[in-house]
């Protein structure tokens, strides 16, 4: 008996079986792979097993932070030639588990940030092992690539990283008017944990309420909320409602977006940023305001 991972099934029995085939006619045994279907939630066979044929389906696999399920094959015939065969088999297994991707997922969006500084640790728990790490942000995961051994480590040292973080971080909540969360996204954000060691998450603009929380340590949430007001108050912001009625305003914007006016207005005033509202506001506004943002005097040139 041989418990393979469910996604080396395909490469043990090859296009059309013919790697398989060639186990079998080399060494002369009976290997038996369960078919889908007879297999429970686990990779456990349930019933009988059955020789592979060309229509057989095997399991899908998955290289994610779970344990992947594993398919029972057995190998009947002379120990020698069994032993042979499943020494075949393994080599198959081998060249197919050596590297992995594993992910840490659903990590807490005010933890995040406090990872992404620690990049240079995951990467030396590596040990040398080769390893790439991505990050996907708006699903709040990390993927590590590489070596199996080395991905492990690090996928451990990244869990320690925010199993510690989630025990040390506390928070604040402040109340900044709406159009100053701009400022505090992106770049932004990124200054202020360089800056303060804090981090600092904004509601979506389409969320009502002016409350930005600032997550640190104990010893840090002075420093992050005082960083958080200097980035707040570090560019002019200047509402410019369209005319109204709110049905003109809606068309003008409709236009205005159409034909790239805010991108246009931008390049033509340097260092000023213009924002038009999100989709998911403009149906209950009453009146509609595009922001410009940045140094007064280019705001006030743009305005």
């Amino acid at each position: 008996m041989l418990n393979a991972p469910a996604s080396t099934i395909p490469s043990i029995i090859g296009p059309k079986g013919a790697t398989l085939k060639e186990v079998r006619e080399r060494t002369g045994v009976r290997i038996d792979i369960p078919r889908r279907e007879t297999l429970t939630a686990n990779g456990q066979a349930n019933g009988g097993s059955h020789s592979p044929s060309r229509n057989a389906t095997p399991l899908p696999g998955t290289n994610d932070e779970e344990e992947e399920p594993t398919v029972p094959i057995t190998i009947t015939g002379a120990q020698p030639l069994a032993v042979e065969a499943q020494g075949m088999l393994q080599e198959i297994i081998a060249s197919k588990t050596s590297r992995t991707t594993q992910r840490v997922k659903d990590i807490p969006a005010h933890i995040l940030p406090f990872l992404l500084p620690q990049r240079s640790k995951f990467i030396a728990a590596a040990q040398g092992g080769d390893v790439q790490l991505s990050l996907n942000q708006s699903a709040r995961e990390i993927a590590v690539s590489g070596d199996r051994e080395a991905v492990e480590r690090v996928i451990e040292s990244i869990k320690s990283a925010r199993d510690f973080f989630q025990g040390e971080v506390t928070s604040v909540k402040i109340m900044l008017p709406k159009r100053q969360h701009r400022l505090l996204t992106g770049k932004g954000a990124e200054e202020i944990m360089a800056k303060s060691k804090c981090a600092v998450i904004v509601q979506s603009l389409e969320e009502p309420g002016d409350e930005v929380s600032i997550y640190g340590r104990g010893a840090d949430i002075g420093n992050g909320v005082t960083a958080v007001m200097e980035k707040a108050n570090s560019a002019y912001i200047h509402e410019f409602p369209l005319p109204g009625p709110i049905a003109v305003s809606k068309q003008l914007l409709t236009y205005m977006t159409r034909v790239g006016y805010p991108k246009t207005l931008s390049q033509e005033n340097p260092g000023v940023s213009v924002y038009t509202p999100p989709a998911a506001t403009i149906e209950k506004a009453s009146v509609i305001n595009v922001d410009l943002i940045g140094d007064k005097p280019v705001v006030d040139a743009a305005v």
